[in-house]
């Protein structure tokens, strides 16, 4: 039987605007790389000229601007500048602005890619729009949730995972210098922080030193950015306690724990045998709507559809195949996050107890389910969608 996704997206006419299947060539000459400044006055005045016209996100106060010589506006301007994270960011690419420029105090490795991450109603997308110009990496603006800071830095680890093995199925050369790049980062990180843990300048400092190279690798290889099933799980939960009207922590802290959470259940499934029946994506609609409170016109245009037999086939044999190093891979992961956590614990001054109440475990089953139909990637967990490896945790 036809898969019902297929013929929903057939009638509707047209793919998920920011879908990355439907555009995700880059564009004919690279980009000119951004560059990084230690204050966002610095990094506004590299890029435009005193009377510019500037129109400004997520700051509390304007006033070092206009003392600067610039004019601020909430209009058209010259310059976008944006202060935050992911919101602030997705924000200020839609003003009409020749120029970019980000300070962020969270969210450091997606500040110098013009891959980014918005809303479509209760789902998140991604899109390219503008590269930014500068970005101000200002220690004393850092944000005061540190560790949030450090676990959007660790989770990257089990992105580069994810990122590898969506290449190794699709039959692509794999990048093992990101790999790599990337676990020495975590494990340079790491090591910095354990000896300085408790002294919060020192742990600033050492984080946003990190947060530049993150931001250059996630630059220079911007489909790493929420490449991993951690990333579609936390995305879940999120709209799970959007529907529920739930408070829920910063999203490096939900991701990183959720990693270490995915990365056993990847480790567990991985040796398992192989698919049971296809995944039922009738009963997915339903239940993302019951659960997540999803409009199910954009439900049925999100959803990944059921691979067809030759390309589950294709598929099966691939990940048989590579097994072997897809399991040292996730082993080295999961030695980095057992050396992360107890420094990502100790980031916070009750060394982590707080930790106990961030993330309902009974929420996790029906989010790790359904994970892979709320933000599209290539991911093992998609892959045991597809397997339908996921579908008794849907109840």
């Amino acid at each position: 039987m036809q898969d019902p996704i297929r013929s929903i997206r057939e009638a509707l006419g047209f793919l998920a605007d920011g879908d990355e299947t439907a555009s995700s060539t880059d564009s004919e000459h690279e980009p000119e790389s951004t560059r990084f400044f230690g204050s966002a006055l610095d990094a506004l005045k590299s890029v435009a000229p005193e009377g510019s016209t500037v129109n400004a996100v997520g700051f509390d106060s304007l006033d070092s601007f206009l003392r600067a010589g610039y004019r601020v506006t909430d209009g058209d301007a010259d310059v976008a500048i944006a202060r935050g994270g992911e919101r602030e960011f997705a924000l200020a690419r839609k003003l009409a602005c020749r120029k970019l420029v980000l300070v962020p105090t969270h969210a450091y490795a997606s500040s110098a890619t013009e891959r980014y991450r918005t809303a479509d109603g209760a789902y998140a997308v991604m899109k390219h729009g503008k590269k930014p110009n500068a970005v101000s990496f200002d220690r004393n603006d850092t944000d005061r949730n540190l560790a949030s800071v450090f676990g959007e830095i660790a989770a990257l680890d089990l992105d580069a995972f994810d990122l590898t093995f969506g290449a190794q199925m699709r039959g692509e050369r794999t990048d093992n210098a990101l790999t790599e790049e990337v676990a020495e980062l975590v494990t340079d990180t790491t090591n910095k922080l354990r000896g300085v843990v408790k002294d919060r300048a020192a742990c600033a400092e050492i984080l946003i030193e990190s947060g530049k190279t993150a931001a250059r690798i996630t630059e220079r290889n911007p489909a790493l950015l929420h490449a991993s099933g951690a990333a579609q799980t936390a995305e879940a939960l999120r709209m799970l306690y959007s529907a529920e009207e739930r408070e829920l922590g910063m999203r490096g802290e939900t991701e990183f724990m959720l990693a270490g959470i995915v990365t056993d259940f990847y480790i567990k499934k991985l040796n398992e045998s192989d698919a049971a029946f296809p995944p039922d994506n009738n009963k997915r609609i339903d239940r993302l709507c019951e659960y997540f409170a999803t409009d199910v016109r954009r439900t049925c245009v999100y959803m990944s559809a059921v691979y067809p037999p030759f390309k589950m086939r294709l598929y099966e044999y691939r990940r048989t195949e590579f097994r072997a190093e897809q399991c040292a891979m996730l082993a080295g992961v999961k030695r980095r996050q057992l050396a992360a956590a107890p420094v990502f614990k100790r980031l916070y001054p009750d060394d982590g107890y707080g930790l106990k109440t961030l993330i309902d475990k009974t929420d996790l089953p029906v989010c790790i389910a359904l994970a892979p139909d709320v933000f599209a990637s290539d991911t093992l967990l998609t892959f045991f969608k597809q397997t339908g490896k996921l579908e008794k945790y849907l109840v």
